[in-house]
């Protein structure tokens, strides 16, 4: 079993954090993908974009900070 820790920023204000576990050996996997540093995931309907944030210690951590859409002018 896998723990990893997501951070999701939010400007700096409220940001919060999760723990997670999966049952993939080894890497932090979200919905059966393997978390790739720079890649966007959608969590809970968001789209974030995560970025490696380990803090030195055996568990990975991931700074997660969203996604925004371009709006049309």
């Amino acid at each position: 079993m896998t723990r990893f820790h997501l951070v999701f920023r939010n400007d700096g204000e409220n940001d919060r954090s999760e723990y997670r576990y999966n049952d993939e050996a080894g890497q932090p996997h979200i919905d059966g993908r393997l978390v790739i540093d720079g890649e966007t995931y959608v969590i809970r309907g968001v789209e974030w974009l995560l970025r490696n944030d380990n803090a030195g210690d055996s568990m990975s951590r991931f700074a997660c900070t969203l996604v925004v859409q371009p709006t049309e002018g």
